[in-house]
């Protein structure tokens, strides 16, 4: 595995444009930004449910990384120098701090599976793939084997242990459950071994890849593509969804009209200030609230097609 140096700048966000053309200038093209501006932007355009609270700075963080070593401390007293004559091109760069560290890509695609362990929710095992396979507590009907890598979903979050308690309580064997949005694809895998036949999407191909992997390593067959809901066919009785507010709302019509008579949505991924806001919707398309779900700041639910028969 390469050793990685991760260079850090703060700089005056005003003199963004300038900083721009000195990493130019010193071939740096990859670089993530961190900006209080931005996150404040997205939250007041609504793109997401979940905000990290940071303290509003006119100052930004521009991260790159680059192969170790690359900049020796003179490399990079340089580079702060001409961060600092940006003023003479009329901006006003600010108090300039230019910091580096080490990184491993051993750190970035292992490190987190230190804290990743074997976990019970409900009747349902979720083993990590990686590790020997441990003896199941009494009271467990199946296990899933599992490596989340890149894609969301691994049990611990409380959205995916509410959807996973959720179809513990429905009868799934034989029925047709549409899982949007799969990421690690837990949520089908978990669907597929208490009997139902699953269909399962996701907008992200590594998520498609990474559903695609945990699948066959448990040694199911269901189809899994890249896609959204009208990308899936038949008539489900289940649709599971566990992604975030501003998705699932747009989405509560056409799943109404899609379920089976007496089918059931599963939805979670909606933090509690947006609760009012999906029941009310969910009602007006037609669809019951049978069970809520809250763990900490999240909620998830259990929603009837809005007949009688189930």
């Amino acid at each position: 595995m390469a050793n990685w140096q991760e260079v850090k700048i703060l700089i005056n966000r005003t003199a963004l444009e300038g900083a721009y053309a000195v990493l130019d200038k010193w071939g740096i093209a990859n670089f993530a930004e961190e900006d209080s501006a931005l996150i404040n932007h997205a939250q007041e355009m609504g793109w997401g449910d979940y905000f990290p609270e940071v303290e509003h700075s006119e100052q930004v963080t521009i991260t790159f990384y680059v192969p170790e070593p690359k900049f020796s401390v003179e490399k990079l007293e340089e580079l702060k120098g001409d961060l600092l004559e940006l003023h003479r091109y009329g901006f006003v760069p600010g108090p300039v701090v230019v910091s580096d560290g080490k990184i491993s890509e051993a750190d970035w695609a292992h490190a987190w599976k230190a804290y990743y362990r074997p976990l019970r929710v409900g009747r349902v095992w979720i083993q990590p793939s990686w590790e020997c396979s441990q003896e199941e507590p009494k009271g467990v009907d199946l296990t899933v084997h599992l490596d989340p890598g890149m894609a969301f979903g691994s049990g611990t979050h409380p959205t995916t242990a509410m959807c996973i308690q959720f179809l513990q309580d429905l009868n799934m064997d034989k029925r047709l459950l549409w899982d949007v949005g799969t990421g690690s694809g837990i949520l089908a895998i978990v669907a597929a071994k208490l009997g139902a036949h699953v269909q399962a999407v996701d907008i992200d191909p590594v998520a498609v890849k990474v559903a695609r992997e945990n699948r066959d390593r448990n040694n199911l067959t269901f189809s899994v593509e890249r896609g959204s809901l009208g990308d899936l066919e038949g008539t489900p009785h289940v649709v599971v969804a566990n992604i975030v507010a501003h998705v699932i709302g747009p989405m509560l019509g056409d799943i109404q009209r899609v379920l089976a008579p007496g089918g059931f949505f599963i939805a979670a991924g909606v933090i509690e200030e947006r609760d009012p806001e999906i029941r009310s919707l969910a009602q007006d398309a037609g669809l019951r609230l049978l069970r809520r779900r809250q763990e900490g700041e999240w909620v998830g639910y259990l929603f009837g097609r809005g007949d009688e028969s189930g």
